[in-house]
């Protein structure tokens, strides 16, 4: 599903943000993880994991998933600006598309090549097809408070 997301929303997740990861366990309590991703030229968010790995069985369980991206840029009011992107996810469990991803993935954070991967743990390429963006920025349309700050 394509998404025509703000280009500087684009722009703040290809300068290589770590993002928090939002999901749901299966007891309805809450999951965050430190994640690394990338944006498609469809709009859509990627990342990468093992399969075995917390953020997955969630996802597995229900695909709902918001994240979070801090920006290094104050706003007008003076408030670091921040992404929100919510969304449903779908899961790629070919090991040879987890692992190539994953090793793009570092490569586009790091700088190097040599992504420790495990054969007996393959990772899983995670796709989220964007259903909401809001956060404080530019990339959010909706109503706010005196602040600037999204309601």
């Amino acid at each position: 599903m394509s998404f025509d997301l703000h280009p500087e929303a684009r722009a703040l997740i290809e300068s290589r943000p770590p993002a928090h990861l939002v999901t749901t366990r299966p007891n309805g309590r809450p999951h965050v993880a430190l994640i690394w991703l990338d944006v498609t030229d469809a709009g859509q968010i990627q990342f990468g994991t093992p399969r075995w790995r917390v953020k997955a069985k969630n996802l597995r369980h229900d695909p709902r998933c918001t994240l979070s991206i801090q920006d290094t840029v104050k706003g007008e009011n003076g408030l670091i600006r921040h992404l929100l992107i919510e969304g449903v996810a779908t899961i790629d469990d070919h090991p040879e598309h987890g692992d190539r991803f994953m090793d793009a993935l570092y490569f586009k954070y790091t700088g190097t090549h040599g992504f420790a991967l495990d054969e007996k743990n393959p990772h899983c390429l995670i796709t989220v097809d964007i259903t909401r963006v809001t956060g404080h920025g530019p990339w959010h349309t909706g109503r706010t408070t005196s602040y600037g700050t999204p309601i």
